[in-house]
C-alpha cells in the first residue's frame, strides 16, 4: 500500500467515480469466520454520496444481501470495491463501518442532516432499507487514468 494514497474520506475523484457506477462488490463478515463478497448492481448513481465520509444505497425486499445485512448487524465492518471497467480500469476501495436503516429512518436522518440524496428516485420503488457506510479509508488502484 506504500504506492497508494490512502485517504480517510472520499476526494472529488472518488465521489465522481461512485456517482457513475452501476455496480460494486460488497465484502462483510468476521475475520475468524471468513468474509462474504456480494455483487450489487443498480442504475448509475444507485450508491448515493451523502458526504465525503458517507455513502448509502437502497435495498429492496430480496435475498441478495440478506446474509450481508445480518453480518453488518453483528459486525459493522465493511469493504466496498467499485470498478470502472469501461473507462479506465480503475478500482476504488472503500473500507468503513456500515449501518442498516429502514427507509423511514433514512429519510428522517437525511432531513435532520439537510441532505438531499434523491431518495424518491430509486427504480420508481420505495426501498425497504438502506445500507449506510461511514468511510474510514479509501484508495484508488488503476491500470489507466481516472477522468
Amino acid at each position: 500500500m506504500s504506492e497508494r494514497e490512502v485517504l480517510a474520506a472520499l476526494d472529488e475523484r472518488m465521489q465522481t467515480l461512485v456517482r457513475r457506477q452501476e455496480m460494486m462488490f460488497v465484502a462483510t463478515g468476521e475475520p475468524d469466520d471468513g468474509h462474504d463478497c456480494t455483487f450489487v448492481t443498480g442504475g448509475p448513481g444507485f450508491v448515493r454520496v451523502l458526504g465525503a465520509d458517507r455513502l448509502a444505497w437502497p435495498e429492496f425486499d430480496d435475498a441478495s444481501l440478506s446474509d450481508a445485512i445480518n453480518e453488518i448487524r453483528h459486525d459493522p465492518r465493511i469493504s466496498l470495491l467499485f470498478v470502472d471497467f469501461a473507462r479506465a480500469a480503475v478500482g476504488l476501495h472503500v473500507g468503513g463501518r456500515a449501518m442498516v436503516l429502514d427507509d423511514d429512518a433514512m429519510r428522517r436522518a437525511c432531513h435532520r442532516l439537510n441532505l438531499d440524496p434523491a431518495l424518491d428516485l430509486v427504480a420508481e420503488r420505495r426501498p425497504d432499507r438502506w445500507i449506510t457506510v461511514y468511510v474510514e479509508q479509501a484508495y484508488l488502484s488503476a491500470a489507466g487514468e481516472l477522468d
